[in-house]
């Protein structure tokens, strides 16, 4: 998924970023769960994307990357 398109997406479900150390960005859930992502990549890989949302499935559920594609 290209980095901009997830940036949208975190957007739209009410997360903020909140910084983050060198090429990584902190984003954080209306409840409180945050995660990262790797901000000077254009795309990220599978593996990040199943972590982000793992890392948020408590506050936006287990599929909610998949539901919006």
């Amino acid at each position: 998924m290209p980095t901009k398109n997830l940036r949208k997406l975190l957007r739209s479900k009410g997360c903020n970023e909140g910084g983050g150390k060198g090429s990584h960005e902190k984003w954080t859930a209306p409840g409180g769960h945050s995660t990262t992502l790797k901000a000077g990549a254009k795309e990220q890989a599978p593996g990040t994307l199943r972590a982000i949302q793992a890392q948020l499935a408590p506050e936006l559920g287990p599929t909610w990357i998949e539901d919006t594609q």
